[in-house]
């Protein structure tokens, strides 16, 4: 609006001028490739298992060990 005169700034100085915006994105980090094994680590316990482990099954062996205490 200042620019087109339609709002008044209070104090404006001579060298007064708009200048564009540049913003800067880090680089988005490539994903880590997928190993080819998962390692489940519950306290001293450590489960390695393929990676082409179902979820389903992961998740049941995550329920057992915490069941397990």
């Amino acid at each position: 609006m200042a620019r087109t005169g339609r709002l008044v700034l209070p104090a404006v100085a001579e060298d007064f001028g708009f200048a564009p915006i540049f913003v800067h994105q880090d680089p988005v980090a490539e994903p880590a490739p997928f190993a080819d094994v998962l390692d489940v680590i519950r306290g001293e316990v450590t489960l390695r298992l393929d990676a082409a482990t179902p979820a389903a099954r992961i998740a049941e062996i995550v329920r057992a060990l915490n069941a397990a205490g």
